[in-house]
């Protein structure tokens, strides 16, 4: 178990249901949600099982762009933690892709209580033009973007700035401001941080865990 665990608490998390299309969602998106999206092998899975400290709690799949799903994990304190389909991958056949850019489209046009968006990108690349067209079509719809750079222990110190710069870059071709966290679900760095902002935004007046 790492240190960073204790340090600060996230709500008790199970998994709830998973979906193959938002037809199936009825009244799950009555519930207030956040969502995490990203490439395949961004490190979606194994940021979740760091964030709840239940390593179990999403799968780690060896082979990326597997997980096809919508899959929904419900906390303690009643909000809602949704997996969404890695994409991207550039096994996957056209029309899978296809289908899993549909699906993911439709989830930020109909998913009614949306809170918080979570981005995914591996820090060992550039941060891609489609992500940042997603962010600005969150800020459209009064969801808030968070830009989560992941894997970041495996830079050197030079090569941490240069994925800063990459971020500041990318606020500056948008002209507004959104969150950015530098995380390692391997070492913890950046995990307590991120709880810490999930339970600021998503328990009223932070009642605790």
């Amino acid at each position: 178990m790492h240190k960073y665990s204790k340090e600060i608490p996230f709500p008790e998390t199970k998994f709830f249901i998973s979906i193959a299309n938002l037809n199936e969602k009825e009244e799950l998106d009555s519930i207030p949600s956040i969502a995490f999206m990203g490439r395949s092998n961004s490190g979606k899975s194994s940021l979740l099982n760091a964030l709840s400290n239940h390593r179990g709690l999403a799968k780690v799949s060896r082979t990326p762009g597997k997980t096809k799903l919508i899959n929904i994990f419900r906390t303690r304190e009643g909000f809602n933690l949704v997996d969404l389909p890695g994409f991207g991958y550039s096994k996957a056949s056209h029309k899978e892709h296809k289908d899993m850019m549909k699906l993911l489209e439709g989830f930020l046009n109909t998913w009614q209580n949306l809170k918080i968006l979570f981005i995914l990108c591996d820090s060992q690349r550039e941060f891609p033009e489609e992500e940042l067209s997603t962010i600005e079509v969150a800020m459209e719809k009064k969801i808030k973007p968070v830009v989560i750079r992941t894997k970041i222990d495996k830079l050197n110190q030079s090569e941490q700035h240069r994925v800063r710069t990459d971020m500041e870059t990318s606020m500056n071709k948008i002209g507004v401001p959104f969150r950015v966290f530098y995380v390692s679900a391997t070492t913890g760095r950046g995990v307590g941080e991120l709880r810490e902002f999930i339970v600021e935004n998503m328990i009223p007046s932070n009642k605790g865990v």
